[in-house]
This record gives structure tokens, C-alpha cells and sequence, in this order.
């Protein structure tokens, strides 16, 4: 047990401790709203511009030239991954769940006798992988609300060269590419999520009934469209990282001011009982001197 003044100064500290968590709880709560409205608006335009992709290819002959990005390889020693994570902590199992996938996806490739090439966006996963002994060919800032497009379009540019085997960039080849990152379900509920990047591939959907009329021809379209929708894909995901992030930070706000309130009472209630048994040991030793003197 403690004395008096070092429970006082210790319900003191809880308490601004308190104070920041719960500051940050209301501002991640604000900013929830607006990250979550833009996870959602996003999906509509990325949907359909897969599924003009999709009418795009079923109307291209077999023998076509297809784009650098539709390329498969037939065989896979180099595969890229993209890690998206924060710039901070403070929320939660949201890095953490990244890092440990991350980490899986490396091992298990590793003994199947493939390379991993790692673009890591965010100091969380970048650190992480440092000290996991994980080489990471490129790195980039945590995209925010405002970054998503720079970011997205820098990351793109990368994983496409990278891909294609440009020689402009001095990054290392892959034969296929991968992401890691934070799907937002619901406010509660985050679920780590690997994506399939290159060669790219639409998603499933079902068939227009009435073939589509492209203007100009459809390999010049797709040509066209494939960087664009490999650049919406990857903003989908940042924009589902980044609402994870704040729901995740706001729910380890949450949990972090209810228990500092809890601790506050439970401290409260020692230095009380401590305060009282202060003051019987006084009274006793008074009533024990009066005692005497009779």
C-alpha cells in the first residue's frame, strides 16, 4: 500500500490520462463519419469500372495483344506485396494484424521457394519488418484522407514497373503482386484482407445480356483503362485501411478511458481506506496517551 500523497499524485496522473484518451476518442469519432462516407463512396465508380474492364475483355479476340498487366506468368519465382499500415499506434490490434499477415504470407512463400518484394506504406509495417529481418524494396507514408490519390498513384506507378519489368526505376521484377490491408466492415468489426493486384484480373460479375459498343476498339480502351483500374483498387483498399484505422483507434480510446476510470475509483477507494486508517491511528494514539496520564 501506498502512502496518501503518492496514491493522490497517482489518481492525478490517471486522470489526465484519461482526459487525452478520451480527446482522442471524440476526434476519431468525428473523423470515423467522414472516412467511412468515403470508404462508401468509393465502391460505386470501383465496381463499374471493373465491370468495364470485364465487358472490355470478353470482347477482345483471343489472339489480341493483351496489356503488360494481364500477363500471366507461367512461372512464379518473384511475387510483390503491398503493406498497407499507420504512421502511428494507439489503435488497437490494427497494425499489429497487418504485421503478423505479412509475416505469414512471407514465411509461406519462403518455403515454396519463392521471393517476396515488400512496398510497405506506413513507419508501423516498415519497422516491423526491420526487425523481423524482412527486406523492403520501397516505402511510402501512410495515406490519409487527403493523400489517398498521391499515394495510390505512387504506389501504382511502382507495382506496375515492377510487374512489367521497366528498367527506369531500378526496383527489383516480380511475376505477380499482392496487398495486405484492413478491409472496414463496420465500425467493430476490421478484417485483415490480401487482395490480388497483378496480373490483374476483374472481379466475377455477371454477363451483359446485349454486347457493349466500345468507341474507339476495345484494346485501345483496355489499354487505357487497366492503369485506372488498378489505381481505383488500390484506393479502395486505402480507403478502407484508413476508416479501420480510425475505428480502431476510437475503439482503443474507448477502452483505454473506460479503464482509466475504473482505476480512478479502485485508487479512490484505496486512498480513502488508507486516509481512514490514518485517522484511527491517530485517535487511537491520542486516546492511548490520555490514557496514560490518568
Amino acid at each position: 500500500m501506498g502512502s496518501l500523497k503518492e496514491i493522490r499524485n497517482r489518481i492525478t496522473t490517471v486522470k489526465s490520462t484519461r482526459k487525452i484518451t478520451s480527446a482522442m476518442s471524440r476526434i476519431a469519432s468525428a473523423q470515423l463519419v467522414k472516412a467511412q462516407n468515403a470508404a462508401t463512396s468509393a465502391r460505386p465508380y470501383g465496381d463499374r469500372l471493373e465491370e468495364v474492364v470485364r465487358d472490355l475483355l470478353n470482347a477482345i479476340d483471343a489472339d489480341a495483344a493483351l496489356s503488360p498487366l494481364l500477363a500471366s506468368k507461367s512461372e512464379i519465382k518473384t511475387v510483390g506485396l503491398v503493406v498497407l499500415t499507420a504512421d502511428r499506434g494507439l489503435c488497437g490490434g490494427f497494425n499489429a494484424n497487418v504485421n503478423r499477415a505479412t509475416k505469414k504470407f512471407v514465411r509461406d512463400q519462403e518455403a515454396l521457394g519463392v521471393k517476396v518484394e515488400i512496398v510497405a506504406c506506413g513507419k508501423k509495417s516498415h519497422s516491423y519488418l526491420r526487425h523481423e529481418d524482412i527486406a523492403v524494396a520501397s516505402k511510402h507514408p501512410s495515406p490519409d484522407l487527403k493523400t489517398i490519390v498521391d499515394v495510390a498513384k505512387s504506389v501504382c506507378t511502382e507495382v506496375a514497373a515492377m510487374f512489367t519489368e521497366s528498367k527506369d526505376t531500378g526496383l527489383p521484377h516480380v511475376d505477380s503482386f499482392f496487398m495486405i490491408y484492413n478491409h472496414f466492415k463496420n465500425v467493430l468489426v476490421q478484417e485483415v484482407t490480401t487482395l490480388p493486384l497483378l496480373p490483374f484480373q476483374p472481379a466475377e460479375g455477371e454477363v451483359s445480356s446485349l454486347p457493349p459498343v466500345f468507341e474507339p476498339d476495345p484494346a485501345s480502351l483496355l489499354d487505357h483503362l487497366l492503369p485506372v483500374a488498378l489505381q481505383s483498387r488500390v484506393q479502395q483498399a486505402m480507403f478502407n485501411s484508413v476508416a479501420s484505422e480510425i475505428a480502431s483507434r476510437r475503439m482503443a480510446m474507448d477502452s483505454a478511458t473506460d479503464n482509466a476510470s475504473e482505476l480512478i475509483g479502485d485508487l479512490t477507494l484505496e486512498y480513502n481506506r488508507e486516509r481512514q486508517a490514518a485517522i484511527t491511528k491517530e485517535l487511537m494514539e491520542i486516546i492511548g496517551g490520555a490514557e496514560a496520564l490518568k
